[in-house]
């Protein structure tokens, strides 16, 4: 049987290396996705209907479900020290599990594009402003090869990368908050004073933060695999409010600092056009540009990665490399500037919804909060009865995905509760007579796997105890 040594379970607790002050650190160097911004812009009028008092409670709110839910779904990662492509052989099967994890691994790609864009971006501007040169072309280029190089580099580069960078990003967007509000103050304050609504538009407001991260939620296995073990259930799920919850509000803050003042989401556009100090515009767009380094790094370079050594056998180098490639290759410049590509986030995040119900539902209520991990690595026998596939997947994210279309902005969470009671049902009616993994991980808890096929098991626990 041949296993990518990287998608090994990681047990051994010298190498679970992003420790509680770590992991926040990782979060925090995440947080600058285009997507806050847009999304704190869409809160409030031109764009929204709420206040300003209600969109700060919104953000509050989601954040907070958010960051439990991260925690949820993350237990996987930290007990097993599985990847997300790992832990998807459970609930979809080892061929299934590749439908999901395309569906994750693509958003991310077009999202390293757009990304990647913005700090080039804000690169040109900076030295347009400084020495009248202005190529966004050189930069963009640049900005890649330097994002493939540093992600090539392994998890250890990517950690300290997210430790530093989240120094300077926090800096940084307090830095901007206070120059949006001496600059835009008085337009700000007309926010207040405007009635908003505590009813549908609020929870839509809701739906729709927590909707933002409706990708990250399924590969979160992929970061807490590094997160210490032996560290307490109240340190992992506090991990996850700290890491979340802060930049996750002041990000989308700046957002709305800039649909109440000037109407633009875009604080490189912002700038460039309404700040004319030259200092500050430099410090501002050079934060700018660290930020979408680290969080490409860890939100639109990982999971398409695992994604490209799972199905293509290959190396970590070389994935870094190929994905790095096809990110220039998604015209960020066009995309950013289409509503169809909105539209295409939104229509993706209408399966997310159900698959993450599927992927909890599985490991929670089918398997008792216990993998049998030696088993998913035995992929040969994984789901035999159906060719690699597990049936009740499919058809609960097709049901999860109706009740999704309902409402395409609230597609995330319309989908959920849908997919996960159809799962188990499908799961206990008709898979359960069909398949052994399954049957036996709904009678106990694998707290104990030494009876279970020891040759499998035996070897992915020696390559794992390398790692």
């Amino acid at each position: 049987m041949q296993i990518n040594s990287s998608l090994l379970p990681i047990m051994n607790e010298k190498n679970r290396i992003l420790g509680p002050k770590s992991y926040v650190a990782m979060w925090w160097g995440d947080a600058v996705m285009v997507g806050s911004f847009m999304l704190g812009s869409s809160l409030i009028p031109p764009f929204g209907q709420l206040n300003l008092t209600q969109a700060f409670l919104a953000l509050i709110l989601a954040n907070v479900l958010a960051a439990l839910l991260f925690a949820l779904n993350g237990k996987v990662g930290w007990k097993h020290g599985i990847p997300m492509v790992v832990q998807l052989r459970s609930s979809f099967g080892p061929i299934g599990a590749k439908v999901p994890s395309l569906m994750r691994a693509v958003p991310a790609l077009f999202w390293y594009g757009v990304q990647s864009w913005l700090g080039a971006m804000a690169l040109n501007q900076i030295f347009t402003d400084i020495i009248g040169f202005n190529n966004v072309w050189v930069w963009f280029f640049a900005f890649q090869a330097f994002q493939i190089y540093l992600s090539a580099k392994g998890i250890k580069s990517i950690k300290w990368i997210e430790i530093v960078g989240a120094i300077v990003i926090m800096l940084g967007v307090i830095y901007l908050i206070f120059l949006f509000l001496d600059t835009f103050g008085f337009e700000v304050q007309e926010t207040t004073n405007i009635d908003g609504s505590w009813g549908i538009p609020f929870w839509l407001a809701m739906a729709v933060l927590i909707g933002q991260f409706s990708a990250l939620l399924l590969n979160v296995s992929d970061y807490t695999r590094y997160f210490p073990r032996k560290s307490s259930g109240k340190t992992f799920i506090g991990s996850h409010i700290v890491g979340i919850v802060p930049p996750m509000i002041l990000l989308p803050f700046v957002g709305i600092l800039g649909a109440a003042a000037v109407g633009i989401w875009n604080p490189v556009d912002i700038i460039s056009r309404h700040i004319s100090n030259l200092f500050a515009s430099i410090v501002i767009l050079l934060f700018i540009a660290i930020a979408q380094i680290t969080t490409n790094l860890v939100a639109n370079i990982m999971p398409p990665v695992l994604v490209a050594m799972e199905l293509f056998k290959i190396s970590w180098e070389k994935a870094c490399v190929i994905v790095g490639v096809l990110g220039v290759f998604t015209c960020p410049w066009w995309i950013m500037t289409d509503s169809a590509f909105l539209m295409f986030i939104s229509v993706v995040s209408a399966f997310l919804g159900p698959i993450f119900a599927v992927m909890v539902a599985d490991f929670y209520v089918i398997h008792k909060g216990n993998y049998n991990v030696a088993k998913l690595y035995e992929v040969e026998n994984l789901f035999k009865a159906f060719k690699g596939w597990n049936p009740a997947a499919f058809i609960a994210i097709g049901v999860g995905t109706v009740f999704s279309f309902i409402n395409v902005d609230l597609s995330w969470l319309l989908g959920i509760i849908p997919a996960a009671v159809v799962y188990v049902v499908v799961m206990k009616v008709w898979v359960v007579k069909h398949e052994r993994y399954v049957s036996e991980g709904m009678e106990q808890s694998f707290k104990n796997t030494n009876h279970l096929d020891l040759e499998i098991q035996e070897d992915v626990l020696q390559k794992t105890n390398t790692l």
